[in-house]
């Protein structure tokens, strides 16, 4: 039984979700306490025992624990099945989050499955939809992984009731990633979009996101955001930026809220992207953290040069490195750029 602190490093639901695809992946049980230690509310919440329900459901798991508010919760895996599964989050927990847990381990079952999510697309402190679309699954096709992405409808937070689909291809193994260079700039694309509510809205995050952008890299950088209106059940906003480059793209979000003026939703995108531009960086500080748990699997050494090591990335590496025996080294302080290698053993 593997034991794993939930305080450790960030402390928050990505040590969960790890922790149950590799666990899927590998038949290992474990046991993860004082759950989400540092937060303001500690333990299990909504969003995050549908994604222990999912692991569970697809790997005949046994559980102990799951439920809201616990901070301990022990997994026993069975054997991971291939199918069709359908996970209703409810209400406007992330879809993005239940798909990258269930995922990686649906991989290696030798056949393909088709997954229906129900819940929130484009909702705080996870990727939107446009950046799992648009920057995750182009990155993982690299490593072999092919995935089949459709969104149906927008959910924002409160009411959610978004829908997106995912057909996942079985693969024997994956091919190491090497991701130094990114090449020179080719285009920065994007969509401001807004659901039930004035359209002016988008468009003044897509202007702020746009100005922001050519003040700091140039009057001439290519840059175009579309404005448009989605459907969904309640109102929300939210801004995905994606730069293109000879050999990497990157993405960056920000989600609109009561209070929150439209112009500073667009900076805060912008802003990002701009310190990655800067940093010369192929891997985005959100793609590298969500890459960690695949790099092991492969057969021969991996490495990238990202835009920013964080704490989620160095929290990952650890809690992968439970699971799966291999060797890494981060070159680079903690906030800045910097090179990670993986080497399998």
């Amino acid at each position: 039984m593997i034991e794993i602190d939930g305080g450790m490093g960030e402390a928050g639901g990505q040590l969960l979700r790890t922790s149950l695809s590799l666990s899927c992946i590998t038949g290992k049980p474990f046991r993860i306490f004082d759950i989400r230690k540092a937060r303001k509310k500690p333990g299990l919440m909504p969003q995050h025992l549908v994604c222990v329900q999912a692991a569970a459901r697809i790997s005949g798991a046994e559980i102990a624990g799951a439920e809201q508010g616990s901070r301990d919760l022990t997994f026993v895996p069975a054997q991971v099945q291939p199918g069709n599964y359908s996970f209703p989050i409810g209400t406007a927990g992330a879809t993005s989050m239940v798909l990258q847990t269930v995922v990686p381990a649906l991989l290696f079952t030798g056949s393909e499955s088709r997954l229906l999510f129900s819940g929130g697309t484009h909702v705080p402190f996870s990727p939107p939809w446009d950046y799992l679309t648009d920057v995750f699954a182009p990155a993982v096709k690299k490593l072999g992984v092919m995935l089949s992405l459709t969104l149906e409808r927008h959910g924002f937070y409160p009411k959610g009731g978004g829908a997106v689909r995912c057909k996942v291809e079985p693969v024997s193994s994956l091919v190491p990633l090497a991701a130094r260079e990114r090449g020179a700039l080719r285009r920065i694309s994007g969509v401001a979009a807004v659901a039930n509510l004035p359209v002016s809205i988008a468009e003044r995050e897509a202007a702020s996101a746009v100005h922001v952008i050519r003040e700091a890299l140039g009057a001439d950088t290519p840059c175009e955001v579309r404005v448009k209106e989605v459907k969904a059940f309640g109102a929300g906003t939210f801004i995905f930026l994606k730069a293109e480059y000879e050999e990497s793209i990157a993405g960056f979000s920000a989600i609109g809220e009561r209070g929150k003026r439209a112009e500073t939703v667009g900076e805060e995108a912008a802003q990002e992207m701009v310190q990655h531009h800067r940093a010369g960086a192929p891997i985005d500080p959100h793609l590298a953290d969500q890459m960690v748990l695949y790099l092991p699997l492969c057969r021969e050494p991996s490495v990238f040069f990202t835009s920013r090591i964080t704490g989620h990335l160095l929290t990952n590496l650890e809690v992968t490195g439970r699971f799966l025996h291999f060797s890494y080294e981060v070159a680079g302080d903690r906030g800045g750029p910097g090179t990670v290698r993986i080497r399998p053993l």
